[in-house]
């Protein structure tokens, strides 16, 4: 049997968009495990990067696929997570929790559009909507001067929360991918 040009590129998309989620996952968890604030920033960099990479390849799959809503919330999802990228660079400042806080601006509409890929499962598509929580509540609290003390912890989950769901998202993919192939 002949593949397609869409088959091939799966082939290469489909492990490419698992092993990011996958490396920017577990960078951007342990991220804090590195004695060095600098190396600390350059990891959480890097897996924002990869991130990105990652979102970028699922949405290109997606469309192909003619998921256009869920592709264009991977899309707009890397446009958030531009915003959480920017923000290390003021993290040091106040600037830097107005910037990262905004991100949810982004984060609303990417994950609500993610939610309405019908293939998957219910409890993934629920988590995807809960992962904004944690990025409403730092709003809330950064924009209204709210609940100072809990600001950091809502921002590690908000961060951690994220880098969950894309693993989940990787392997979802990567996992169906290898049990349409198997079957054919």
């Amino acid at each position: 049997m002949t593949m397609n040009q869409h088959e091939i590129a799966d082939r290469q998309v489909i492990p490419a968009q698992f092993i990011c989620f996958t490396i920017a996952g577990l960078t951007g968890i342990l991220g804090n495990a590195f004695l060095s604030r600098g190396v600390t920033i350059i990891a959480f960099k890097f897996a924002d990067a990869i991130f990105v990479t990652g979102c970028i390849l699922v949405a290109m799959k997606l469309a192909r696929k003619g998921w256009d809503l869920p592709a264009s919330g991977y899309t707009v999802l890397s446009i958030a997570w531009g915003v959480f990228f920017l923000s290390k660079d003021f993290a040091s400042q106040e600037i830097g929790k107005d910037i990262f806080s905004s991100a949810f601006y982004f984060l609303l509409p990417s994950l609500t559009l993610i939610a309405f890929y019908r293939p998957f499962p219910i409890w993934i598509k629920g988590l995807t909507l809960t992962v904004m929580l944690p990025s409403l509540i730092r709003l809330i609290i950064v924009k209204l001067k709210f609940l100072v003390d809990y600001e950091s912890i809502a921002h590690q989950m908000n961060y951690v929360l994220i880098h969950v769901i894309g693993i989940v998202w990787g392997s979802y993919f990567y996992w169906t991918y290898r049990r349409e192939s198997a079957g054919h």
